[in-house]
């Protein structure tokens, strides 16, 4: 069975609390999450067969095209990525951080599931534009030449799309860095 995600990030809060209905009601899937962000946003994280996240994600953006700022449907979702987005990944090697910072939710979470597919990372955290004005992370931990080839892939996307903000890899951390961010 192949999971799916679907993320849409909507300029209208009002718009983002109906597609909710609206993306249940198109297909089988599940809302993983659903709320407002920074500045005055909304976005939806939704979880099923990729036919079904794709079907739902085409519906909404047919009917709210207008609102939506980003979009993206992810088949094939890595476990490790729900753990960063819920900040609850164990990272026992202390090693090289990749740090990436983009405008959407749609946009971190591609780079976040593109970074763990490109290499052996762990993802430490995916954290979306919640007192971040409007920003989202995503912050890597491996083997500094692992580090350096995830974040190029995830990257891409963002930057393709012009909502990459910037990224930083950071080759031999001091010790008070980890416990700053982990």
């Amino acid at each position: 069975m192949e999971r799916s995600i679907g993320v849409v990030e909507f300029r209208s809060i009002a718009i983002g609390i109906s597609a909710v209905d609206t993306i249940v009601k198109a297909s089988q899937v599940k809302i993983l999450d659903a709320r407002t962000i920074c500045p005055g946003k909304y976005y939806i994280i939704f979880a099923g067969m990729v036919s079904a996240v794709k079907n739902s994600l085409s519906v909404i953006e047919s009917e709210s095209d207008t609102f939506i700022v980003d979009s993206v449907a992810i088949p094939n979702v890595y476990p490790e990525i729900f753990a960063g987005l819920n900040a609850t990944t164990e990272v026992k090697d202390l090693r090289s951080i990749g740090i990436i910072e983009t405008l959407t939710a749609p946009s971190i979470i591609w780079a976040a599931d593109a970074a763990i597919k490109a290499t052996d990372i762990d993802i430490v955290e995916v954290r979306i534009a919640r007192a971040l004005g409007g920003k989202n992370i995503c912050i890597i931990n491996g083997q500094l030449s692992d580090v350096r080839e995830s974040v190029r892939a995830a990257i891409a996307y963002a930057q393709e799309k012009g909502f990459l903000v910037d990224y930083e890899v950071i080759a031999a951390p001091h010790q008070d860095l980890y416990r700053a961010v982990l």
